[in-house]
C-alpha cells in the first residue's frame, strides 16, 4: 500500500501516468488526495484505468469556484475483486472494506492544511475519530492521506521534522488515543514550491496508520 498527493489528476493523461506507476511498482491500493475531480451528482465513482480501478468521492468548489480536494483510492485487479464495501464517510474520509482474514478497513484521507481555521481541523479529526469507531475491532485498519502535519521525534521515529507543528499534535492524540502506528514518517522531498518555500515545509503529513498488534 502506498499513499499520494495527486494535486490533481483531472486530466486523463495525468491518470493514466499514475496508473502505469501504480502497476510498474506492484502498489495494490493506493490512496489518492487532492485528485480534484468533481463528480457531486455520484456519491463513489469507479473508473478503470489502465488495469486499475480508481474509486473516488467528489472533490468540492471552493469560493473561486476551482476544484479542490478530493480523495479516492487506486486499486490492482487482485485488490479490486476483493473489495466488500466502498463508503464515502465525509468528503476527506472515503473507507473501503477489503476481503481477508481478518478484514482489512482502509481509509483514504485528507486533512485541512496547518494554516487552516483550528475549527476546521478540529471538525476533521473528530469526523476520522467518529469513522475509526466504526471499524469493527478485528478488522486490520491503514488510513492513507496527507494529513498536512509534522511529527518530530518525540511523537513518532525516524522523522526529517525538529518538532511537531499544530497538525502534528491532533495527528499524535489520534495515534495515541486510538493505539495507532505511524508506519511512514521518514521522507524528503528536494526543490521549492512556488512562494520560494522548501517542499519540505509543504508536503508534512503523507502518513500511514496502522494497527498495533
Amino acid at each position: 500500500m502506498a499513499t499520494y498527493n495527486a494535486n490533481t489528476v483531472r486530466e486523463e493523461a495525468r491518470l493514466e501516468e499514475l496508473a502505469n506507476c501504480v502497476e510498474e511498482r506492484g502498489v495494490e491500493i493506493l490512496g489518492v488526495q487532492e485528485h480534484r475531480r468533481v463528480h457531486t451528482d455520484q456519491p463513489i465513482l469507479y473508473h478503470k484505468v489502465g488495469g486499475c480501478s480508481f474509486i473516488t468521492s467528489s472533490a468540492w468548489r471552493n469560493d473561486a469556484q476551482a476544484a479542490t480536494g478530493g480523495v479516492g483510492l487506486m486499486v490492482s485487479p487482485r485488490a479490486r475483486r476483493a473489495l466488500r464495501r466502498v463508503q464515502q464517510h465525509t468528503n476527506r474520509i472515503l473507507v473501503a472494506d477489503f476481503e481477508g482474514n481478518p478484514v482489512t478497513t482502509v481509509m483514504s484521507v485528507y486533512s485541512p492544511t496547518n494554516a487552516a481555521p483550528i475549527e476546521d481541523v478540529e471538525k476533521f479529526y473528530d469526523e476520522l475519530r467518529t469513522a475509526i469507531h466504526h471499524v469493527p475491532a478485528h478488522n486490520f485498519l491503514v488510513i492513507l492521506g496527507d494529513f498536512n502535519a509534522r511529527l518530530g521525534p518525540e511523537d513518532a521515529p525516524f522523522t526529517y521534522h525538529n518538532n511537531t507543528n499544530r497538525n502534528g499534535e491532533y495527528l499524535s492524540a489520534l495515534l495515541t488515543e486510538h493505539e495507532l502506528l505511524a508506519a511512514n514518517t521518514l521522507f524528503s522531498v528536494s526543490g521549492w514550491a512556488r512562494d520560494g518555500r522548501s517542499k519540505t515545509e509543504l508536503l508534512v503529513g503523507c502518513v500511514s496508520w496502522t494497527t498495533y498488534w
